[in-house]
């Protein structure tokens, strides 16, 4: 939903990230490849996952914009499942803190996600 906010190599490296963060709960779920399919349908044509350190991310991600669209999209990665793990959870606050995004806005972050997946959840019931 926020991929458009981000330039190629911002693109590979969050296809990167989202399947570190799948991965940090040590379970891999169908809906988590399913979210991981739609990204990578979302980037750009020549976008593949690319690498990115934790020491990196401040210097690749270095707009308000590019940091917040990172973390919504990585946060919607974690809650794919249903469960927003522990480790998913410090994980992003590892990669929001490279970035020097404050706890505070993070939580703003993860509210929004909250919402939109409590919105999500009634559309489907009404459709259903």
């Amino acid at each position: 939903m926020f991929i458009q906010n981000l330039d190629t190599k911002q693109q590979s490296a969050l296809l990167y990230l989202a399947k570190e963060v799948m991965n940090a709960d040590d379970q891999l779920h169908e809906s988590e490849g399913e979210i991981l399919s739609i990204l990578a349908s979302q980037v750009h044509a020549s976008v593949s996952p690319e690498s990115v350190s934790v020491d990196e991310m401040s210097t690749l991600f270095d707009t308000n914009a590019s940091q917040v669209s990172l973390l919504l999209e990585l946060i919607g990665v974690a809650h794919a499942d249903g469960d927003y793990h522990h480790e998913e959870n410090a994980l992003i606050k590892k990669y929001a803190d490279a970035m020097n995004v404050s706890e505070e806005k993070l939580l703003q972050i993860e509210g929004w996600v909250s919402k939109q997946l409590s919105l999500s959840i009634e559309v489907q019931e009404l459709l259903a």
